[in-house]
């Protein structure tokens, strides 16, 4: 013991955990510095945490990549720290590489009302974004300020959609496999459909794009067809034959549109469920003719006209005699009153991406 002890009781303890970030830091010591998010979270130490986030990334100055460091501590705050460090994670929009947006993850696990305090009304299009992911899980936030929204979708459920599953986001990853497709049908397609024409190009372009998380950023492909016949006729054109079936009600067709606009393949970035709502909305728009058929109709198509036109059309789940393994999604849309039918296959390695 030296003097200083007697006159400074603990002069002589451990340093404390922003000391120890000061040292990682200037270290650049990767693994240091999650060991250091995750004693700090288990503690509740959310200031050390947002020191984590804010002061990594700008260690690329003195040679050091510690990014993943930033990120994953922006990602947690937005998880599991009260609202208000959640809420300034999802603002600074940092983050390049997390699992899922912050705005989703922070929506995940916080109430539109501990959030709205701390999102200002001026900030931008984020705090719309964290509006509209509470608005996806259920809540009708009609009337609530938004000064910029990008996507500008009626802040309460038409009551033909869903409300949506929320994956699994944890400390780690997410969880969202592709949602069970049910008991299929075979059906036995005779001859071979002709293909449809220009006028089911925008729907057939609107149904390709939608999983463009899957072809983009993971493992994904996508294939679609086009024909003048049914929804079981398109089905079949990509299936190459027999395929199995099970006709959908409008909620849950609109439902795994949704699902595939937010979910990022088996490998891929999650977009989101408020993003999955838009693109929900803007491929049944383009599947009902809405977006050419009147030019005065503005964006959003009026809820009660959307709802209208996407309960008229066929919609069916399939996949093919093979059994498709991996992730997988077929989907089936029929316009009864043009006689023309759309089919969408969307599939992706559940095996790890190469790094090639």
């Amino acid at each position: 013991m030296t003097p200083a002890d007697d006159v400074f009781p603990g002069h002589w303890s451990e340093p404390g955990p922003m000391a120890n970030l000061d040292r990682l830091l200037e270290d650049g010591d990767l693994d240091g510095l999650l060991r250091l998010i995750d004693d700090a979270c288990d503690n509740g130490d959310w200031e050390s945490v947002e020191g984590v986030a804010t002061r990594s990334r700008a260690a690329i100055e003195r040679g050091h990549q510690l990014w993943p460091a930033s990120d994953h501590a922006e990602h947690r705050l937005a998880l599991s720290a009260p609202a208000n460090f959640a809420a300034a994670a999802v603002m600074r929009d940092a983050a390049t590489f997390t699992v899922a947006p912050l705005a989703e993850v922070a929506a995940s696990s916080h109430t539109w009302a501990e959030l709205d305090p701390h999102l200002p009304v001026d900030g931008g299009a984020l705090r719309a974004i964290v509006a509209h992911e509470r608005v996806a899980r259920g809540d009708n936030l009609t009337g609530v300020q938004l000064d910029e929204d990008p996507l500008g979708l009626p802040l309460c459920l038409a009551p033909w959609e869903q409300t949506v599953d929320s994956p699994a986001i944890g400390p780690y990853g997410v969880d969202d496999p592709v949602p069970a497709a049910g008991i299929l049908e075979v059906s036995l397609i005779d001859g071979q459909p002709p293909p449809a024409g220009s006028e089911a190009e925008s729907g057939r372009r609107a149904l390709r794009d939608l999983p463009s998380a899957w072809t983009e950023g993971s493992e994904g492909a996508a294939t679609t067809a086009a024909v003048i016949g049914t929804g079981p006729d398109a089905a079949a054109v990509l299936a190459g034959g027999e395929v199995r079936l099970r006709q959908l009600a409008t909620e849950e067709a609109f439902g795994l549109l949704a699902w595939l606009g937010a979910s990022g393949g088996a490998h891929g970035r999650r977009r989101g469920a408020a993003r999955g709502r838009f693109e929900a909305w803007w491929c049944a728009t383009a599947l009902a003719g809405l977006d050419e058929s009147d030019s005065s109709v503005s964006w959003p198509t009026p809820t009660d006209q959307l709802g209208q036109a996407v309960s008229e059309l066929g919609w069916w789940r399939w996949d093919d005699r093979a059994r498709p393994s991996g992730w997988f999604i077929g989907l089936a849309v029929e316009d009864p009153l043009d006689g023309i039918a759309w089919g969408l296959a969307v599939r992706d390695s559940i095996d790890t991406p190469s790094s090639s």
